[in-house]
């Protein structure tokens, strides 16, 4: 009891209208309010994502379809991620604009949850659709958040606080996942998935007002470009390059984007990476619902058992993360993803998936934990949004082609041969990461010998 008491008070403090006045301790309140966040985003997003693939078999989408729920978001991004990573640096205060992409977003659930009212021949098409356009919306949030929340945890606490985050996450995650995929189930198609589609939307407002209570760092003039009295930032080149008279030192796209090696080679490798890692995502839908007949129960009691596995893992893969720093951690995480659709190919039975997903989720607890914060250490902290983007858009190119190419593979060979060789993929891609952490070893000696 005196327990639950400490808790409502400290979300009553951290919430309320009061700031704490020392550095220290505004730092540790963003934490926690970003903990908060973090458990209301995935609320909201829970509710409603992991239930969208099955939601378009019942509609009547065809596996190319399903393919483009995938590849769909992939493509937009390219037209909206560096346009809106430079809209985000030109703001010094990002909690605005970042809330008002959140809400554009969530609105497309509230539009999901009709399609069910439309003739059946065009329900298929209005989700594939919807799914990408909210896309849109949501890239640019997602750049401005992580350009934001870099500014607002410190560099030497993000391993420690998004481990905590995304164990939190997680948990609240798996827990509505459970509960709305069984009242799903009871309430059959299309009433159950309306309801809880409206109901993300809801907690997404929730998720907003919680968003607010981060306390934004004020940023020095200079640091991201001069302030405006209206809270926008001048514009800064991405390269940091100015010519005499104050415009970008280059005129053409390349130059713009010109990044320092470390970026590139990370970038590079993540794009293979990521085209491995996205080219099952639609067999292991169809594959589940289609072969094994997965209810929205089973999809919850695997999102479960990847959520157990995450809880389990985010301690371990931090620890590692300041033992052998991001890179080598993101080596050794990598290289298990490999298993997964191997599995797959063999596993008949919807509880040996179920089971496997523990090891699923310690995996990928390390792989997002390392790359996230990766990408934070390599981008450049002037316009850290713009670089962001570049590279959210190259690792989105493979994303469009990704689940095609999962598609693909399934129409040539069938589901055990197209597992089988995305597992070898995946392997082939955690050893481009080995790759760049020698030569990345190799540019720090020659750096070193240079200084000497």
């Amino acid at each position: 009891m005196w327990r639950l008491k400490g808790v409502v008070t400290r979300l009553k403090s951290d919430l309320g209208v009061s700031r704490p006045e020392h550095p220290s301790d505004r730092i540790e309140r963003n934490i926690r309010v970003n903990i908060y966040h973090g458990i209301c985003s995935i609320l909201a997003l829970n509710m409603a994502a992991p239930f969208i693939g099955i939601f378009a078999v019942r509609l009547g989408a065809s596996e190319y379809q399903v393919g483009l729920l995938s590849s769909g978001p992939a493509l937009v991004s390219l037209l909206s991620m560096i346009p809106g990573g430079r809209f985000m640096d030109k703001r010094v205060r990002k909690k605005k604009p970042i809330a008002v992409f959140i809400m554009l977003q969530r609105v497309f659930y509230l539009f999901i949850a009709t399609i069910p009212f439309f003739v059946p021949d065009r329900r298929a098409h209005l989700l594939v659709l919807a799914v990408t356009a909210m896309n849109i919306p949501a890239s640019i949030a997602n750049i401005g958040w992580q350009a934001f929340i870099s500014k607002v945890v410190p560099a030497e606490r993000r391993a420690e606080a998004f481990a905590a985050r995304n164990r939190l996450m997680n948990l609240a995650g798996t827990i509505v996942v459970l509960i709305t995929g069984r009242l799903i189930d009871i309430s059959g198609f299309p009433v159950g998935y309306q309801i809880f589609f409206t109901g993300a939307f809801a907690l997404s407002l929730l998720e907003i007002w919680v968003l607010g209570k981060v306390d934004e760092a004020t940023v020095e003039t200079g640091e991201e470009g001069e302030t405006a009295d209206n809270g926008r930032a001048k514009a800064v080149p991405a390269t940091g390059e100015m010519d005499h008279d104050g415009s970008d030192a280059s005129k053409g796209l390349w130059r713009r984007i010109r990044v320092p090696d470390s970026f590139l080679r990370h970038t590079l490798a993540s794009v293979f990476f990521y085209l491995a890692l996205q080219a099952p995502w639609p067999l292991f839908t169809l594959y589940q619902v289609k072969v094994l007949e997965a209810n929205n129960t089973w999809v919850s009691l695997l999102n479960l058992t990847n959520t157990s596995g995450s809880l389990l893992g985010y301690g371990f893969w931090a620890k590692q993360c300041m033992k052998r720093g991001t890179l080598g951690t993101l080596v050794i995480a990598s290289a298990g993803i490999f298993a997964i659709p191997v599995v797959y190919a063999y596993s008949r039975s919807l509880l040996t998936i179920v089971c496997f997903n523990l090891f699923t989720g310690a995996i990928f607890s390390g792989v997002n934990l390392a790359l996230f914060n990766r990408l934070l250490e390599i981008t450049p902290e002037r316009s850290k949004a713009s670089y962001i983007a570049y590279y959210t858009t190259a690792i989105n190119v493979s994303g469009i082609f990704a689940p095609m190419v999962g598609v693909g593979l399934l129409n040539l060979y069938g589901f055990r041969w197209a597992f089988l060789t995305c597992a070898l993929m995946r392997l082939s891609a955690s050893l481009f990461f080995l790759i760049v952490q020698r030569v990345e070893k190799k540019a720090l000696l020659r750096t070193q010998g240079a200084a000497v």
